[in-house]
């Protein structure tokens, strides 16, 4: 007697198409617009000292538009909390 049973397969899946990464846009890309003009409103960098949000905070002072803020490393998050705490103000077009 031979009783050999055979283990039940798992039914293959077909694979899915890959699809085009979509871009995810912050929903502070449209509070900011890039072209909006930036303003330091402190003189001193708040931020504590060797932390990362210091180094960025340093890129404000070069910056005279959003856009330039964020290609100094600064992110949509920053501004957005920075104006929050009145270390910047944002225009809605830069002059």
């Amino acid at each position: 007697m031979n009783n050999v049973t055979t283990p039940p397969t798992k039914p293959v899946k077909a694979k899915a198409e890959k699809k085009e990464p979509t871009v995810r846009r912050s929903k502070f890309a449209e509070i900011y617009p890039e072209d909006a003009a930036l303003k330091v409103e402190v003189k001193e960098n708040p931020k504590k000292k060797g932390s990362a949000s210091n180094e960025r905070f340093e890129g404000y002072f070069k910056s005279t538009t959003v856009g330039a803020a964020l290609a100094n490393g600064l992110t949509y998050q920053d501004i957005a909390y920075d104006v929050g705490r009145q270390f910047i103000t944002v225009s809605k077009k830069a002059a």
